[in-house]
C-alpha cells in the first residue's frame, strides 16, 4: 500500500516537474521569437497541469500572425506598413530579436539618406568615392556590401559545428551581390542568347566545354530550339546548374561568382550567431527540412521542394534566402584545412582543389546545414536539384 501511495506521489511530482518545464521552455521560445516553438511548450503546460496557458497562447499567437503581415509588407516593400506591425510585435515581446532587427531594416529602408549613396572604405582603409547601393546587370539587381572585418568560422561552442569552421579574422574591400538566387527566368536568357543547346552544353572560359545545366521539372527546359523556365517557375531559383554553368552565366553577366569568404560575410550581415536570424531558423524565415530544426527547437514544415526567390524576409543587409532554399555555388576550390593559412585580406581559396565551395543549405537539408558558417563541397560538374547560385561584382 505504502509502495503504491509512493509511486503515485512519485508519478505525480513528475509529472508536475515537466509541467514546469514546459512553462519555462515556452517563456524562452517567446523571447526569442520562437511562436511557434512557445504555443506548442504552453499547450503541453496546459495539458500536464490543467492551467489556463490561453492568454500566454493568445498573445503567442497574435505575435506570430503580426510578424507573418510585416514580412509580406516587407517582401512587397511596404516599409512603413511592415515597420509598425514589427512595433506591434515588439509591444508585446520587447526582447524579440528579430522584430528588432526588421524594424530597424525598415527605418533605414524609409530614410532616403540610407538608401541612395553612401562612402565606403577598402581593406586598406582608405576611403572609397559616393558609390550606388545597387546595380543591375542583365536585369538582376546588386546590392552594394560594405567591406569590413569579421569573424569568419564558428566558435567552439556552437551545436553541430565542424572541424573545418576553425575562426578567424578576414577583411574584404567592398562588393556587390545580387539580392536574390539567379532565376530560371534570367538564366533562360543567359542560354538562349549564347546559344546553349538541349545537351547543355558550352565552352567554359579556360575549362573547355562543360555541361552547365539539365532540364528539371522546378528549373529549366528545352523545347522548339530554346530554353524557358518550366511551368509556373519563372522566378524560382535556377536548380540542376553545375559549378561551370554557374560561372559561364556570371561571366556572361559581367560579373563573378562570390569568394567563401564574400559569401558568409554577407549571409552573416554583422551578425555572430548560428543563424543571421539569431540562436534559431525557424521555417517561417527559411525553406529547409522542418522535421530536423535546430539545436532542439520546436519542429516546423517540410516543403521538399524550391520555393520562388524572396520568399522569406530579408537579412539586415537586404539578401533574401541566405539560409536555405537552394545550396550557392562560390568560386572557390574547398580545401578543408584552408581557414588554418588562408589570407587575411580578401581570401581567394585554395589554389588547386577537386572539389567547390557550396554555402547556405536548402530545402532538402536539416537546419544545422544552414548555419552561417557551415561549409559544403562537390564536384564542379555536379548538377542536383538543391544547387544554385547568385552573381557578384567586384567594385
Amino acid at each position: 500500500m505504502r509502495t503504491s501511495i509512493f509511486l503515485t506521489l512519485l508519478i505525480f511530482g513528475c509529472l508536475l516537474a515537466n509541467g514546469q518545464d514546459y512553462l519555462k521552455e515556452g517563456d524562452v521560445c517567446f523571447e526569442k521569437g520562437d511562436y511557434e516553438c512557445a504555443i506548442i511548450k504552453y499547450k503541453k503546460h496546459n495539458a500536464y497541469e490543467g492551467k489556463d496557458m490561453s492568454a500566454k497562447i493568445q498573445t503567442a499567437e497574435e505575435c506570430a500572425k503580426n510578424l507573418l503581415m510585416a514580412d509580406e509588407y516587407f517582401k512587397d516593400k511596404e516599409y512603413a506598413k511592415a515597420r509598425d506591425r514589427y512595433k506591434t510585435v515588439l509591444a508585446k515581446n520587447p526582447k524579440d530579436p528579430y522584430a528588432k532587427k526588421q524594424r530597424d531594416l525598415c527605418e533605414t529602408q524609409l530614410n532616403p539618406s540610407g538608401t541612395s549613396t553612401g562612402t565606403t572604405s577598402d581593406s586598406s582603409g582608405t576611403q572609397a568615392s559616393t558609390t550606388p547601393q545597387s546595380k543591375t546587370l542583365q536585369g538582376v539587381k546588386l546590392l552594394l556590401i560594405r567591406g569590413g572585418t569579421f569573424t569568419m568560422g564558428s566558435p567552439a561552442s556552437e551545436p553541430s559545428r565542424y572541424n573545418n569552421e576553425t575562426q578567424h579574422s578576414v577583411t574584404l574591400n567592398s562588393f556587390y551581390l545580387s539580392e536574390k538566387a539567379i532565376t530560371n527566368e534570367q538564366y533562360c536568357r543567359f542560354l538562349n542568347a549564347v546559344g546553349v543547346y538541349s545537351n547543355g552544353q558550352f565552352n567554359v572560359s579556360g575549362y573547355g566545354t562543360q555541361t552547365l545545366i539539365e532540364s528539371h521539372e522546378w528549373g529549366v527546359q528545352y523545347s522548339g530550339g530554346s530554353w524557358s523556365p518550366a511551368q509556373g517557375k519563372d522566378n524560382y531559383p535556377v536548380v540542376m546548374v553545375s559549378w561551370y554553368g554557374a560561372k559561364a552565366y556570371c561571366d556572361w553577366a559581367g560579373g563573378r561568382l562570390p569568394t567563401e569568404a564574400e559569401w558568409e560575410y554577407a549571409c552573416r550581415a554583422g551578425t555572430t550567431t548560428p543563424f543571421n536570424t539569431g540562436r534559431n531558423l525557424t521555417t517561417s524565415q527559411a525553406n529547409y527540412n522542418g522535421n530536423y530544426p535546430y539545436d532542439g527547437n520546436a519542429q516546423g514544415t517540410y516543403l521538399a521542394r524550391t520555393q520562388p526567390v524572396g520568399s522569406y524576409a530579408p537579412n539586415a543587409w537586404g539578401l533574401y534566402d541566405m539560409h536555405g532554399n537552394v545550396w550557392e555555388w562560390c568560386a572557390d576550390w574547398y580545401g578543408s584545412d584552408y581557414y588554418s593559412n588562408s589570407p587575411q585580406n580578401n581570401p581567394q581559396g585554395p589554389s588547386t582543389g577537386s572539389y567547390r565551395v557550396l554555402r547556405g543549405g536548402s530545402w532538402s537539408n536539416y537546419a544545422q546545414n544552414c548555419r552561417s558558417a557551415n561549409r559544403y563541397n562537390y564536384g564542379p560538374y555536379y548538377r542536383l536539384n538543391y544547387y544554385g547560385f547568385r552573381l557578384a561584382l567586384s567594385l
